[in-house]
């Protein structure tokens, strides 16, 4: 019965969380905000639909206490943000426009999965075209063409422990079960690569 609820994990895995579609829409939404803290850290006046939100886009939480705004995480919820996405839509930063435009419209990056990482000179090829017809500086490139890697592991025994009790009254690791499918196969990461890319045909 454990074994059937990992293998079903892991096949959830790939078939929903780590889903193409899925897997663009979230990039998209980090590459947006990632846009809007960088214009504001280079003085750039660009408001949100929330004061939470606000908060956040301006400060660095990742170096202060981690219970320290947890009032303010609570309040900031997907309403705050899909608001701000549509205001930013008609901002001037092409960039931010562009990927807000694209978001809310479901025109999302396009992406492609394989067991190898992606040619390096075809991926700046393809960053080069792609920002040439959206007429944005190079330096920019990196949020309409990035690569990743997505990593799913059944069962990681340094991080999780589920521990079969036998009838004997012996315990041991499930990994260490004298199972060829568990003992094989469970614990091992299984990595992808992925490229997520603006598709410029649907774009005008």
């Amino acid at each position: 019965t454990i074994e059937k609820f990992l293998v079903s994990r892991r096949l959830m895995y790939w078939q929903v969380y780590h889903h193409k579609t899925v897997l663009a829409a979230e990039k998209m939404l980090v590459k947006i905000i990632e846009r809007a803290k960088e214009l504001i850290a280079n003085g750039v006046d660009l408001r949100s639909c929330s004061l939470t939100l606000d908060f956040y886009l301006r400060n660095n939480i990742s170096k202060k206490p981690a219970g320290e705004h947890l009032d303010k995480f609570c309040n900031l919820d997907d309403y705050d943000v899909l608001a701000t996405i549509k205001n930013w839509m008609l901002h001037g930063d092409k960039v931010l426009s562009t990927l807000c435009r694209c978001l809310v419209e479901r025109r999302l990056l396009k992406v492609k999965l394989q067991a190898e990482p992606f040619d390096e000179a075809w991926v700046e090829e393809l960053r080069n075209t792609i920002c040439r017809k959206l007429s944005v500086d190079k330096k920019d490139c990196h949020y309409f063409v990035f690569t990743g890697e997505a990593i799913n592991t059944t069962y990681d025994p340094s991080d999780e422990r589920i521990n079969i009790l036998f009838k004997d009254g012996s315990v041991r690791d499930i990994s260490q079960v004298d199972n060829a499918l568990i003992h094989q196969t469970i614990s091992r990461p299984l990595k992808k690569y992925y490229i997520c890319y603006l598709n410029t045909d649907q774009w005008s």
